[in-house]
Formats: C-alpha cells, sequence, structure tokens
C-alpha cells in the first residue's frame, strides 16, 4: 500500500461516487473532480479492487463503517453500504 500520510483522504460518499462512475472517468478526472491526489485514486481503487460482494447483508461486520481516518476504513463503509465486505 501506498504511503498516504499527510494527504487528504476521500470521503465515504467520494468513494461510493468512484464505485458508481467507474469507467466514466479516468483518475486524473476524479483527481481534479475530488482535489485529491492521483496517488490518493489509484490507492482507492486498489482497496476497492479488495472488496468482496455479499450475498447476505447479516454477514457484514459489526464494525464496517467504524472509521478511524484510514482509507482501508473510508472504502470498507463506502463499500458495506453498497453490499460489499
Amino acid at each position: 500500500m501506498t504511503d498516504l500520510s499527510g494527504k487528504k483522504l476521500p470521503t465515504v460518499e467520494q468513494v461510493e461516487e468512484i464505485m458508481k462512475e467507474w469507467g466514466k472517468y479516468s483518475v486524473t478526472e476524479f483527481a481534479d473532480r475530488f482535489q485529491l491526489d492521483q496517488e490518493v485514486i489509484e490507492a482507492t481503487l486498489e482497496c476497492l479492487r479488495k472488496l468482496k460482494r455479499t450475498s447476505n447483508k447479516r454477514e457484514s461486520p459489526a464494525m464496517a463503517c467504524y472509521r478511524n481516518d484510514q482509507l482501508e476504513s473510508i472504502v470498507r463503509c463506502a463499500g458495506d453500504k453498497h453490499g460489499y465486505v
């Protein structure tokens, strides 16, 4: 994982937008749109690729949306809202 210390991270809502709009916009376009470094967008995509679809919402861990201001927790929270763990 890329070292993102000191960089502005996306919000849960921005990660949800990336999930919905991926393929329509490039990494550069998302970076410009959300005023984030391209490196942050690329790391976000890397985290999104690690999510797995759950067939049962109850399989989701109780702490899925616990935020500790790390990229992984932000992505996990956004993914949980859309059936990913």
